[in-house]
Order: structure tokens, then sequence, then C-alpha cells
């Protein structure tokens, strides 16, 4: 696990007041971590906060699941074709049915 920031690490790393820090956490602008008695946060939260985004994955973990994604994407759009043509047909053995009644 990383380790968590506190509120005078944030203060030094942008170059602020804690008080500064303070102000922002009371209006909402970080959020530190839930469930742990002292004030700390994330570095993963404050890299988001500075824009930077911290990959997960690594690029080759990356494609394999870029490459499922795909794979379920063409998938989902064949049930759909399936789920169509199920549909349809059932309409057509109802209205038959109908008809007999009639």
């Amino acid at each position: 696990m990383d380790k968590l920031l506190t509120q005078k690490d944030l203060a030094e790393k942008w170059q602020v007041d804690v008080a500064t820090i303070t102000k922002y956490r009371n209006e909402g602008v970080i959020t530190p971590c839930k469930g742990i008695p002292a004030i700390r946060f994330s570095r993963q939260h404050i890299a988001e906060l500075e824009g930077v985004r911290l990959e997960q994955f690594s690029p080759i973990e990356r494609r394999k699941l870029e490459l499922e994604i795909e794979k379920l994407r063409e998938e989902n759009e064949l049930l759909k074709e399936y789920a169509r043509n199920i549909f349809q047909q059932s309409t057509l053995v109802v209205g038959m049915l109908t008809e007999k009644k009639d």
C-alpha cells in the first residue's frame, strides 16, 4: 500500500501552508481517507487532483483488457441480434395463433 500523505506532507508538496490544506479540506476540494483516526490523503487521490493519471495496468495487461472488452461488445451485439430475431419470430407465432382463434 502506498504511504498516505499528512496535511504537512501535502502542504510541502503543493508549497502552501497547512492552513491552506485545511481550508481545501473544509471546502471539499480534497477528501481525506476514511476509516482511519488521523487526517491522511491517498497519493492516488492527490495525483488525480493534480491531473496525473496513474496507470494501474501494464501496457500488456491494458491491451489484453481492451481486446476482451471488444470481444464482449461483439458478443453483445450478436446476442442483441438473436433477441431481435426471437422477438420477431414469437410475434409471428402469436399472430398465427390469434388468427386461428378468430
